[in-house]
């Protein structure tokens, strides 16, 4: 009646399919669907199954170094890396992101802190992969060559 606000958005936390546990460190690039809650650490890149609405959360003491791609996106710990969310990103108050971000709707709370460039999608573009990482586009070397 008085121009209230409709609540925004908000992605479904009932459960995670999968879960990187404090106990577990992971090397690796990881592709999932669904749900995937990180409270360990994994090293490598972290992306969704594309056409999926997936969901990725990450705790407090959660880190992921390496970039990152999700549907949808609750960040409370720390990513080293370029993070693209295509739908809705949330940023907690213990969020540190080191890196570019790319979202299409972003949500972030006093404390978070993000060192690198923010970028709104358009409303037709979607988030398919990511980038080659930059060392992966680097000529090789001749010694590197003559192992292969």
């Amino acid at each position: 009646m008085f121009n209230r606000k409709k609540a925004a958005p908000r992605p479904a936390v009932n459960g995670f399919s999968s879960l990187i546990a404090d106990n577990l460190s992971v090397q690796g690039d990881l592709e999932f669907s669904d749900g995937l809650k990180v409270d360990g650490r994994i090293r490598g890149r972290v992306s969704f199954k594309p056409g999926t609405t997936s969901l990725l959360a990450v705790s407090v003491n959660g880190v992921v170094e390496g970039d990152v791609s999700s549907y949808d996106a609750l960040i409370d710990g720390t990513i080293i890396g370029d993070l693209r969310v295509e739908h809705l990103l949330e940023l907690h108050s213990n969020a540190r992101v080191s890196g570019n971000i790319t979202y299409r709707q972003l949500s972030m709370e006093n404390g978070a802190v993000v060192e690198g460039t923010l970028r709104r999608l358009d409303e037709g573009a979607a988030v398919l992969e990511l980038p080659q990482p930059a060392a992966a586009l680097l000529p090789q070397s001749p010694e590197a060559s003559e192992r292969s």
